[in-house]
């Protein structure tokens, strides 16, 4: 339903106007937007580029190829892209109260921004995914001939490739009836607005069921990097060697921070937006959505640091297990 959009204002929101004036759509941006996480983008942008082209290069200049080296670089070219998008998500919230709705600007910049964001972020879970499989197969099952098919390195090529392709198919549709159909475009409302950033019925259904799908997926990475966090254990305690005891331990450390880092970052974004979509499903209104953006912008950040961790984490992740993988390959 079309719906009149007030004039934008720089102050704080006042609830009382709010209440009165119902909906009020237009967000204010106070130094959380204009300061501090154009700041904290800032960083993720000049850390995370050369972190992931590092971590590229490395990689691709491996000499034994192997499943997890192809989703490692595949994770590293999809960190990429979410840092080299994140200057229009800075442009947004610097400029997003000066640009008008409906101007060409504004239209191009959510365009990117939810695109590239939801893109990036869907393929990186399930390469991490793949590569949670891979070494759980590698260090729990090694025997286990369906498991190992993932540790293979076409295997791992077709696994990427299809997930590139697959991912954007509902992205497209889905941004195509965000744009078409949720959105409608206000001449005398700014670009930095409730109704522009959360969408509508068909948007809420869908980030509550990717986010739910993440759910799932956590708990996948939580048993298998538990099940090689247990092996690992039982290996060392084996080990006659203060060497091998001393590796397994390192190993194991590693795995925590992955999994802590994994979940730190990403966690708090996917709750929200499972409260928050079932909040727009039952009729939510523009105050409750402006007093919990906030909420949504700290943990939208927390999610694009994590393209700063991964090259690191995982790069640290793959000189362990890559060793233990390639005297397997050897013994076989």
């Amino acid at each position: 339903m079309a719906t009149e959009s007030p004039t934008f204002s720089m102050w704080p929101v006042n609830v009382t106007d709010i209440v009165s004036l119902q909906p009020v759509c237009n967000l204010t941006s106070g130094r959380l937007e204009k300061v501090f996480l154009p700041a904290l983008y800032s960083l993720v942008i000049l850390v995370g580029v050369p972190a992931n082209l590092l971590a590229l290069c490395m990689f691709l200049h491996q000499y034994r190829k192997h499943g997890i080296l192809v989703y490692l670089i595949n994770l590293a070219i999809a960190d990429l892209i979410s840092c080299l998008t994140l200057p229009f998500r800075v442009s947004l919230l610097l400029l997003g109260d000066q640009w008008r709705e409906s101007s060409p600007i504004c239209a191009l910049t959510m365009i990117i921004i939810n695109s590239s964001f939801y893109y990036t972020v869907s393929c990186s879970t399930m390469f991490l995914a793949f590569i949670s499989i891979s070494r759980y197969a590698m260090i729990v099952k090694p025997n286990n001939r369906h498991l190992n098919k993932f540790y293979d390195t076409g295997f791992a090529q077709r696994a990427c490739a299809i997930t590139w392709i697959v991912t954007i198919i509902p992205l497209l549709a889905l941004n195509l009836n965000y744009f078409m159909r949720e959105v409608r475009l206000a001449a005398d409302s700014v670009c930095y607005n409730v109704q522009l950033q959360y969408g509508k019925r068909v948007s809420a259904n869908a980030f509550v069921t990717v986010a739910m799908i993440f759910l799932v997926l956590l708990v996948a990475f939580a048993f298998s990097y538990a099940s090689i966090g247990v092996e690992l254990c039982t290996v060392r305690r084996k080990s006659i060697s203060q060497h091998n005891r001393t590796v397994h331990m390192r190993a194991q450390m590693i795995i925590i921070g992955a999994m802590t880092g994994f979940v730190v970052c990403h966690l708090p974004y996917h709750v929200y937006q499972i409260v928050a979509g079932l909040h727009r499903l039952h009729g939510s209104s523009c105050l409750w959505l402006l007093q919990t953006h906030h909420v949504k912008l700290i943990t939208l950040w927390l999610v694009s640091f994590s393209s700063c961790l991964d090259p690191i984490l995982y790069f640290l992740l793959s000189k362990s297990f890559v060793k233990r993988g390639t005297k397997r390959e050897r013994s076989t």
